[in-house]
């Protein structure tokens, strides 16, 4: 089998029809050699559970669940996930991952967060992880990577995220932030959450940090914000990278998916029940 990454949820609908698609993601990856099952992200319900079992995906063999920022629509799903699995797994998040995060909708405050404390991890008998280091090796050829410099100067920082310190709303850096790069004999797979920090910031770091090509990426950009400028510089960066898959779905927006999909050719959307192998 060598490296598997089926999309047990995404906002998009592949296939099987009787698949239930939602506003969230998650990713099951796993590993032949030395056998791991890695659970990135976990949706905003149980319905990427339930999505399993009609892919024959046997979730109680995972290992580690990583969770790449604390965004109710790819944190939401940990509770069921215990309530059905229990709590024999590792779970790793980064800095930052607990503060209370909100969204600024036209002056009101809607509550953006994860649906479970530190409190409810310790009742549970979690082994919890921060990630802190740039990049940190959590199985054989499979990292994660935090601490992305905000280097490209047309990524800038969304001014409707906002985290809450007890007193006061400050803008949201995003330092939580993890995503997943496999190295496979091809190159690197890298997997997004959300690409808060910018994607080409997040890009960027992967290629400074590892000395293979990246083969593939897949996930979510946040391009759905992004305006014409923007959007055109980041596909303009993007066919530089002489990528051989590129399977954006998720918070990337119904304008840059089509925008990808005229100038891109090795586009494809990467949608609820997609299966990816790679050769280790």
């Amino acid at each position: 089998m060598g490296t598997k990454i089926t999309t047990l949820i995404e906002d998009s609908l592949g296939g099987p029809l009787a698949l239930r698609n939602e506003h969230g993601l998650s990713f099951l990856v796993e590993i032949e050699t030395p056998r791991t099952q890695i659970l990135f992200d976990t949706g905003q319900s149980g319905n990427f559970i339930y999505n399993a079992g009609l892919l024959n995906v046997d979730l109680a063999q995972t290992d580690k669940i990583i969770i790449s920022h604390g965004h109710y629509d790819h944190s939401g799903g940990l509770k069921a996930f215990v309530q059905t699995f229990g709590s024999g797994f590792e779970l790793l998040v980064g800095t930052g991952f607990f503060t209370p995060k909100y969204g600024k909708n036209d002056g009101a405050w809607e509550d953006l967060g994860n649906n479970f404390d530190r409190e409810y991890l310790v009742q549970k008998g979690i082994q919890t992880t921060i990630i802190k280091e740039d990049k940190k090796e959590i199985s054989p050829g499979v990292y994660a990577l935090t601490n992305f410099p905000r280097t490209c100067k047309f990524e800038k920082t969304n001014t409707r995220f906002y985290t809450y310190n007890g007193q006061n709303y400050e803008l949201d850096r995003f330092t939580d932030e993890v995503v997943i790069v496999l190295e496979v004999k091809a190159g690197l797979v890298v997997l997004l959450g959300c690409s808060h920090p910018g994607l080409v910031n997040i890009i960027e770091a992967v290629r400074s940090r590892f000395s293979k090509p990246i083969h593939c990426i897949i996930g979510g950009t946040h391009l759905v914000e992004a305006d014409d400028r923007r959007l055109a510089r980041t596909c303009q960066y993007l066919q530089g990278l002489n990528l051989s898959l590129l399977g954006i779905s998720h918070c990337t927006g119904e304008k840059a998916t089509e925008y990808l999909k005229k100038t891109e050719e090795r586009f494809f959307l990467n949608s609820t029940g997609t299966s990816l192998v790679f050769e280790s």
